[in-house]
């Protein structure tokens, strides 16, 4: 059963994760490697917790023996599809929407339970920093430092910025990393983290989020 798991999800453009009731990798397919960094070599024969150590948003470990997907599977229940964050293997914090479909075996406490999954880092992300920013405007829309942001267009902040580093605060708004507005603008990362540094010192903010909420605040995004 897993050599035939395996010529399915070869070629799939989502990642494959097939675990047996023990809670042993059988199942790793190439869009896995391509993106958590794993070859199926590394990881294949080793407890999931091993390679796949999952949080939720809330930063709670979801891996065990008492995982929520291998109960729901022993118990002859659907798994619910979720969103779990976890590590590639250099390091770096990668969300994914996962699905779980559990294949039978040959006995009934038998089974291989595949989690397909694919890349939701940036909607993630960007969720959370839109709750971040909700949460630093208030339901009144006040700053931490208790100033108003409710000034009409005519009088914006944003326009002591220049066009570049007001396209620059879009992507900020968009939650991008000083890597990727580079990758998009064309600049360097130096450039676009300095870019950022002028943006912060001419509003007369600290941080990033607070350049966020001013501009979401005057609905530059």
């Amino acid at each position: 059963m897993t050599s035939s798991l395996t010529e399915i999800f070869a070629n799939t453009a989502d990642g494959a994760l097939g675990v047996d009731q023990d809670h042993m990798i059988t199942l790793w397919n190439g869009a896995a490697e391509r993106l958590v960094g794993y070859t199926a070599a590394e990881v294949i024969g080793r407890p999931c917790s091993d390679v796949w150590s999952v949080k939720n948003r809330a930063g709670c470990r979801l891996c065990g023996s008492d995982c929520s997907p291998i109960t729901s599977a022993r118990n002859e229940e659907p798994v619910e599809g979720r969103e779990i964050m976890i590590h590639t293997k250099v390091g770096r914090p990668l969300w994914l929407h996962v699905s779980t479909i559990v294949v039978p075996g040959g006995a009934p406490s038998l089974f291989t339970m595949v989690h397909i999954f694919h890349d939701v880092t940036r909607q993630v992300e960007t969720e959370i920093l839109l709750g971040k920013v909700q949460s630093l405007l208030g339901s009144e829309g006040d700053l931490p430092d208790g100033s108003r942001m409710s000034a009409p267009e005519s009088a914006s902040p944003l326009k002591v910025l220049t066009p570049r580093e007001q396209q620059v605060l879009r992507f900020i708004a968009h939650g991008e990393s000083a890597k990727e507005i580079a990758k998009q603008l064309h600049i360097s990362t130096t450039t676009a983290r300095n870019h950022t540094q002028k943006i912060l010192a001419k509003l007369g903010l600290h941080t990033k989020l607070e350049a966020v909420a001013v501009a979401f605040r005057y609905k530059h995004f």
